[in-house]
C-alpha cells in the first residue's frame, strides 16, 4: 500500500515539475514573439490560473509566427535587385526592406465589374489551360458551382494539364473528400492547408490560408476576394453579396507563382519549385502592380504596417471597403487622425454583415471615427464581401485582406498593390459605383450594457 502511494505521490511530482517547466518554455516562447502586451498579459493570466485550460488553447491558438517557414519562403521569394528609384518612395523602400519583390509589369488588368464578369473570366481561364492550373482557394463550396469548377480541373488535368488545388483545412472543411476523387484519378493532385485534425508542427488551427489566387500556364493570375461558391460567383441580384476580384498577365505573374509555390510546398511537404523571378515594372505607360503578401510565414505583419504607413502618408483621401472593420489600436489611431487633420476617411461597410460578433465589434471603432469627422457608409439589404483601399489618387489596394485583426495579424493574406493610375481610377470609379449603393451611417449613443458587450467581444476579436 505504502509502495503504491509513494509511486503516485512521485507520478504527481514529477507531472507538477513537467507541467511547471512546460509553461515557463511557453511563457519565453511567447515573450518573444511580438504581440499586443494586452495579448500577452492575457494569454500569460490564462496559462497560469487555468493552467490545465490555458496551455493546451495555447498550443493550438497561441502562435502567431511559423518561424520553421521564414527561411523558406525568404529563399523563395526573395527579390531581385531593386531599382534605384524605389530609394525615393517611402512605400517602395519599405516593402524591400520588409523582404518583398518590387512592382512589376501586368498586361491587361482587369477589375470584374460584377460576379458574372468574375465568374466568366476564372472558368474561361480554366477551361482553357494547356500546361498548368495552381489554384489556391479559402472557400471550395459543395455547391453547383464548386462542383462545376471541380469538374473542369478534372477535365483538364485527364487532358494532361498538371493541376494543383490547395485548399484551406477549415474554410473548406465542409467539402467531402469524395468530390475530389475525380480530379485524382484524372492525374491532378489536391493539398489540404493545415487540415483540423494535424501534427503539430505542421502548423496551429487557428492559421488559415485565406488567399484567393488562380494561376493558369504560369502566365495568367486571378485573384481577390471571392472564394468559390454560389454566393460569390453568382449573379448578385440572385445571392445578394458583393465583391471584388481581377485577373491579369504579365511578368508579374511570376511573383504571385512563387507565392504558390511557397504555399504548396508548406501544405504538401514537397520541394518548391523554382521560378523565374518577376522583372520589375517598365516606363509608366505599362501597368505596376505589387503582390503583398501577410501573414505567420512573413516575420513582420507587412500589410498592417503598410497600411499604418500609408494612411498616416495620405494627403487627399483614404477610401475602406470591407466586410469586417475591427482594426487594431494602432491603425484605429492612424484613421481617427487622418480624419482630424482634413483626409477625406471614408468607410463602406455591410449594414449587417454574415458574423453578427463582426459587426458589434465594429461599432466603438466607428464612433470613434464618425466623431472625428470620418464618413461610414452601409450597404443595405447584402453582404459586402469586397476588400479594398484608396490612398489619395495615387495607390490601390485589393484582395483577401478584411480589415480586422484577423486578417492583419493572423491569416495568411493576399492583397495587390496597384501603383498605375489607370488601375487606380479603374478601382476608384467601382467604389463610386458601390457608394451609390449605400446609404450614409449616423453613430447612435451607447448605452452602458452595450459598450460591455463590445468590450466583451472586443477581447476575442482576433477569433472573429
Amino acid at each position: 500500500m505504502w509502495h503504491d502511494v509513494l509511486q503516485w505521490s512521485l507520478a504527481i511530482h514529477v507531472l507538477l515539475i513537467g507541467g511547471a517547466l512546460l509553461t515557463l518554455v511557453l511563457i519565453a516562447g511567447m515573450l518573444r514573439q511580438q504581440r499586443s502586451p494586452a495579448a500577452s498579459a492575457a494569454w500569460l493570466l490564462f496559462m497560469l490560473v487555468v493552467p490545465y485550460i490555458g496551455i493546451p488553447l495555447y498550443l493550438i491558438f497561441g502562435t502567431r509566427k511559423l518561424a520553421a517557414i521564414h527561411a523558406r519562403k525568404a529563399r523563395l521569394f526573395a527579390p531581385p535587385g531593386s531599382p534605384g528609384g524605389e530609394r525615393e518612395d517611402p512605400t517602395l523602400r519599405y516593402l524591400q526592406s520588409s523582404g518583398l519583390p518590387p512592382p512589376a509589369g501586368a498586361d491587361g488588368v482587369r477589375f470584374h465589374a460584377d460576379a458574372e464578369e468574375a465568374w466568366h473570366a476564372l472558368k474561361g481561364m480554366l477551361a482553357g489551360a494547356r500546361e498548368s492550373i495552381d489554384l489556391c482557394i479559402f472557400i471550395l463550396a459543395d455547391d453547383a458551382v464548386g462542383r462545376e469548377v471541380l469538374a473542369i480541373l478534372a477535365e483538364r488535368a485527364a487532358a494532361g494539364v498538371r493541376v494543383r488545388l490547395l485548399l484551406d483545412g477549415v474554410g473548406s472543411f465542409l467539402l467531402p473528400r469524395r468530390r475530389l476523387r475525380a480530379l485524382h484519378r484524372a492525374g491532378g493532385r489536391s493539398a489540404w492547408f493545415v487540415p483540423v485534425l494535424h501534427r503539430p508542427l505542421r502548423g496551429r488551427t487557428n492559421l488559415r490560408n485565406h488567399r484567393k489566387l488562380a494561376i493558369v500556364d504560369g502566365r495568367r493570375a486571378w485573384s481577390g476576394g471571392r472564394n468559390i461558391g454560389a454566393d460569390y460567383l453568382l449573379p448578385e441580384h440572385r445571392s445578394r453579396w458583393f465583391d471584388l476580384s481581377f485577373d491579369f498577365d504579365g511578368a508579374a505573374v511570376a511573383t504571385y507563382r512563387h507565392l504558390f509555390e511557397a504555399d504548396w510546398s508548406f501544405a504538401s511537404g514537397e520541394p518548391a519549385t523554382a521560378v523565374s523571378p518577376a522583372l520589375p515594372a517598365g516606363g509608366p505607360a505599362g501597368a505596376s502592380i505589387q503582390a503583398i503578401p501577410s501573414g505567420p510565414d512573413m516575420a513582420q505583419d507587412v500589410l498592417h504596417d503598410l497600411l499604418v504607413s500609408l494612411v498616416a502618408d495620405a494627403r487627399e483621401r483614404v477610401v475602406v471597403v470591407s466586410p469586417y472593420f475591427v482594426p487594431d489600436e494602432v491603425l484605429q489611431t492612424m484613421l481617427r487622425l487622418a480624419a482630424l487633420r482634413g483626409v477625406e476617411v471614408e468607410l463602406i461597410l455591410p449594414r449587417r454583415s454574415n458574423h453578427r460578433l463582426a459587426d458589434l465589434a465594429r461599432s466603438r471603432g466607428l464612433r470613434q471615427l464618425a466623431a472625428a469627422g470620418a464618413r461610414v457608409w452601409m450597404l443595405p439589404d447584402a453582404m459586402l464581401h469586397a476588400k479594398a483601399v484608396l490612398i489619395d489618387c495615387r495607390l490601390a489596394l485589393a484582395g483577401s485582406a478584411n480589415l480586422d485583426l484577423r486578417s492583419l495579424l493572423l491569416n495568411f493574406e493576399l492583397m495587390t498593390l496597384f501603383h498605375s493610375s489607370a488601375e487606380v481610377g479603374r478601382l476608384s470609379e467601382w467604389v463610386d459605383g458601390l457608394r451609390q449603393r449605400c446609404r450614409p451611417w449616423q453613430p447612435r449613443p451607447a448605452g452602458a450594457l452595450r459598450q460591455t458587450l463590445e468590450g466583451l467581444v472586443l477581447l476575442a476579436a482576433f477569433q472573429l
